[in-house]
């Protein structure tokens, strides 16, 4: 029963079926193909906008390289205390941006606060140059904490950056997750609540190694190629890329594994509940529980081969991660242990 992480997920076996079929002849490199273009399409059509789009390897490099174009080096971007960006890109950020400054603020169950970024803001500027510009926010869709920003929470966010000149970031490793909580269309949790930049990632989600960078608003656009170039993520046969894009999104299979990851999830939080001594630390949103579990309980479980992670914060915080390919059996083998603790 692996409950660590949607990383270790399988990949949709459309999707190398896919691959296997198009690998039969050449195409025109660096994204002159026909399944490049007909993957941006398939985009714009999702997100109901024109877009820019750049694909690469990770979430690393989509939020690094997304942060780059907004944030100039002597920029400071806002974000959760408990950001990806922050805690899990090994120093990235500021690298691609050549020096941005990460700038945490404190947040409620991972959520970014508006008083808490009109507070830095608002406090800011009295060194003139002596400071670092804050150029940019950064919100993480879902959350580290598995919650989600609705709308309106993005958009209150949005406007304060629009008045104070800053570009908005979406960190959206888990952003199919969050649409299937929120039951909204992806542009609704985009560009029409004032994302200007969006990573959106799918490799937690059904394909192998597929992040992709879409850019709504022009403004940063112009340069963007160059950045993918010099970043090393411009793909010579990028048909490959396109290709996961084409089957993650046809017949709804990305909203529909969400769904599946989302469902096992709530699952498994009504079966820790069952335990008196388990106690549900956030609220579970999408496909992660967060869960502090006695050190007793938790030997119980690995002995049981119960893999699940620990994670920081409060003491004995665990984190459970349901996938879009968890087995129906996992979640009953995993209800009949803890009935029998």
């Amino acid at each position: 029963m692996n409950f660590q992480s949607d990383n270790q997920s399988s990949i949709f076996p459309e999707i190398i079926e896919y691959l296997n079929d198009i690998n039969k002849h050449s195409a025109p490199a660096y994204g002159a193909d026909e399944f490049t273009l007909l993957a941006k399409n398939m985009l714009i059509d999702m997100f109901e906008t024109d877009l820019q789009v750049m694909y690469v390897s990770s979430g690393t490099a989509a939020n690094s390289i997304a942060l780059s174009a907004i944030s100039p080096p002597y920029g400071g971007i806002l974000c959760s205390d408990n950001a990806h960006i922050g805690g899990d890109e090994c120093g990235a950020p500021e690298f691609f941006t050549g020096g941005s400054k990460l700038i945490p603020l404190p947040s409620k169950d991972g959520l970014m606060l508006e008083s808490e970024i009109l507070k830095y803001l608002n406090s800011h500027g009295l060194h003139g140059i002596h400071e670092i510009l804050p150029s940019a926010i950064s919100l993480t869709q879902a959350s580290e904490l598995g919650t989600v920003y609705t709308p309106d929470h993005i958009k209150n966010i949005t406007d304060i950056a629009k008045k104070h000149n800053l570009y908005s970031h979406m960190d959206g490793a888990r952003f199919a997750n969050a649409c299937c909580y929120l039951d909204c269309k992806p542009a609704d949790i985009s560009w029409k609540s004032g994302i200007d930049i969006l990573s959106l990632g799918t490799t937690k989600n059904g394909t192998m190694s597929c992040e992709t960078i879409l850019v709504f608003n022009k403004d940063i656009q112009a340069d963007f190629e160059r950045r993918q170039k010099r970043a090393g993520h411009l793909w010579s046969k990028n048909r490959y890329m396109a290709a996961q894009i084409i089957k993650w999104i046809e017949n709804d299979r990305w909203i529909n594994a969400a769904n599946m990851a989302n469902g096992f999830a709530s699952n498994i939080k009504k079966i820790l509940n069952k335990n008196k001594n388990i106690i549900i630390k956030y609220p579970v949103e999408i496909n992660m529980v967060f869960a502090q579990i006695p050190i007793t309980i938790q030997e119980k479980l690995k002995t049981n081969h119960v893999a699940f992670n620990p994670w920081y914060g409060d003491d004995n915080l665990t984190r459970f991660v349901a996938s879009w390919d968890t087995k129906n059996n996992e979640i009953e083998k995993l209800e009949e242990i803890i009935n029998n603790l």
